[in-house]
Order: structure tokens, then C-alpha cells, then sequence
């Protein structure tokens, strides 16, 4: 019994981490927020602001998504943000715009589309 508990406590041990940082890249160590307010003026985009907090409170609920997705299952958002964040493994560019979608690009010039589950347009309204 006591060789199943250690087990249990190896294998928890292992589990928490992964579980601290919900992040699609990892646990996020610096987030900086470089402009607001970008987008088309008639949409009011001058008002759209992102902190770093909130920037941290979408890319720990974001899960990745293809560019089909993003069009079929979200409702585009004008007005946007960018920054940058640091990972364990990469300084990267992120965009987080007004209707809950962003995007993340690696050095090397990878970009991948995040969406908030929370902000998926329903299929009813169609």
C-alpha cells in the first residue's frame, strides 16, 4: 500500500506542474503589453486596452485553433492589442483582439490562433 501512495505522490508530483499553467505554451514568466487601442477609429478601437493581467487571464483559458475555426466558430473582432510574453523557450508576439481571438508568434515566424471557449459564437444564431 504504502509503494501505491508513493506512487500516487511521484505521479502528482509530475501532474501539478502541467496543471499550474493551463497557457497552450507553457507556464508564461513576463507579459508586456507594447500598444492598445489598434483598429479602425469608427469602431472605437482607441478605447480597446489590454493589461497584463488580462492578457495572463486569456492566454491561460485559450486553446489553440486552426484558421477554419477561428472563422466558423468566432466572430471577428476589430479592435486589438499586441505585446510580447517570454516562455521557457521563446520570446514571442502576441495579438489579443476585442472578440475573444489572438494569436502568438514565435521568433522563427510560427503564428498560431488562440481562441477564448468562452467567446465562441453560437451556431443557434445562424
Amino acid at each position: 500500500m504504502s509503494a501505491y501512495l508513493a506512487y500516487l505522490g511521484v505521479l502528482g508530483g509530475l501532474l501539478l506542474p502541467a496543471l499550474a499553467s493551463s497557457s497552450p505554451i507553457g507556464p508564461i514568466t513576463k507579459i508586456v503589453v507594447t500598444t492598445n487601442g489598434l483598429g479602425a477609429k469608427a469602431e472605437g478601437c482607441a478605447s480597446f486596452a489590454v493589461t497584463a493581467q488580462e492578457a495572463q487571464a486569456f492566454f491561460d483559458k485559450a486553446v489553440l485553433i486552426s484558421g477554419s475555426q477561428q472563422h466558423d466558430f468566432f466572430l471577428y473582432g476589430p479592435c486589438f492589442a499586441r505585446g510580447t510574453l517570454e516562455t521557457r523557450y521563446d520570446t514571442w508576439q502576441w495579438e489579443i483582439r476585442s472578440m475573444g481571438t489572438g494569436s502568438i508568434t514565435a521568433t522563427n515566424g510560427d503564428t498560431f490562433l488562440l481562441g477564448d471557449p468562452k467567446q465562441e459564437s453560437s451556431l443557434a444564431d445562424d
